[in-house]
């Protein structure tokens, strides 16, 4: 009888979770699931870049703003300029459109570069020198109906000032342009109906360089306010000066004699 050695048992191997197609499937399904979620993440802060990328676009001073200016002054001056932040520079309560300057002014000084803000401004109190600036002023001039559209004319209008002087008897009247684009002030309360010869006042913002001549046409002529476009007043470049129709005047005149 042949004797043979037992075979000794082999190891038992311990299962893993490759050791499976199902181990397998779980562990390439939790990959996915991470690759997902960073994809997610990664997609979200690119979002959010770009938006603070493109910013918000603020009013920012361009100019010194002194103390009381009123935002229709900071508007129509310029003093203003139209320009992008980041959301995370953007200060608290910041002025995204020019119309919220609109019935306010300036609590303080503001300086070149900084953002307008509500904060900054304060209700105006809707006086007639809270309109004016640098050569700006304001004067009451006294029109009846045909001559300054009383009862047609309207705070915030513009107008042009034209004046005549009274060249006496014999002579020929001349009229000459004393202001253009002059804003109205206030206007007297009328409806507007019918003609009346008596004088109102209508006040104006005029240049001080035309204040005198108004001024002069207003004792010893007359002024006539001629009301301009909304949008788009166009003046003809072909016009004589004063000057020159003075001249043309005083030739004519010594012809007749």
């Amino acid at each position: 009888m042949l004797l043979t050695k037992p075979k000794s048992p082999s190891p038992t191997r311990m299962g893993g979770p490759l050791s499976s197609r199902g181990g397998t499937l779980l562990v390439a399904a939790l990959l996915s699931l991470v690759a997902g979620a960073a994809l997610l993440i990664f997609l979200r802060q690119y979002r959010d870049d770009l938006t603070a990328s493109d910013g918000v676009q603020v009013l920012v001073a361009k100019s010194l703003i002194p103390k009381g200016t009123t935002g229709e002054v900071v508007a129509e001056t310029t003093r203003y300029r139209l320009a992008r932040v980041k959301k995370s520079q953007l200060a608290h309560g910041a002025i995204t459109d020019p119309e919220g300057l609109e019935g306010k002014a300036a609590k303080k000084d503001l300086f070149p570069g900084h953002q307008l803000t509500q904060d900054d401004f304060e209700g105006a109190d809707g006086s007639v020198g809270s309109k004016l600036t640098g050569f700006d002023r304001a004067m009451s001039v006294p029109v009846d109906k045909a001559h300054g559209m009383t009862g047609r004319i309207r705070v915030g209008d513009r107008v042009d000032v034209i004046i005549s002087q009274d060249a006496g008897a014999g002579l020929v009247t001349v009229a000459s342009v004393a202001a253009r684009n002059v804003l109205v002030l206030s206007v007297p309360d009328s409806d507007g109906s019918g003609v009346s010869a008596r004088k109102e006042q209508v006040t104006l913002r005029v240049p001080d360089g035309a204040a005198p001549t108004i001024a002069a046409a207003a004792d010893g002529g007359e002024v006539w306010l001629i009301l301009r476009p909304a949008v788009g007043a166009r003046a003809q470049s072909a016009v004589v000066s004063p000057r020159t129709l003075n001249e043309t005047l005083r030739e004519l005149n010594g012809r007749g004699r």
